[in-house]
């Protein structure tokens, strides 16, 4: 999920991006009907400290951003 976070960031061609999609939409294929619908959130959480962290952001940046 990061990578497709960075690449919508940093304005990555849509195949790219697509190909993320593709991705995603596989594990949330296998998670499906298993007791794992709060890891899915957990991931994109994750994912997203993660993009937060490769772009050098600060908490306080974020929230002044929303």
């Amino acid at each position: 999920m990061t990578s497709a976070f960075l690449c919508g960031e940093s304005g990555i061609i849509q195949s790219t991006i697509d190909n993320s999609a593709a991705y995603i939409q596989g594990w949330l294929k296998a998670l499906k009907g298993k007791d794992n619908k709060g890891m899915v959130i957990w991931a994109a959480a994750q994912a997203q400290k993660a993009t937060d962290f490769i772009l050098n952001r600060k908490s306080e940046e974020i929230k002044e951003a929303a």
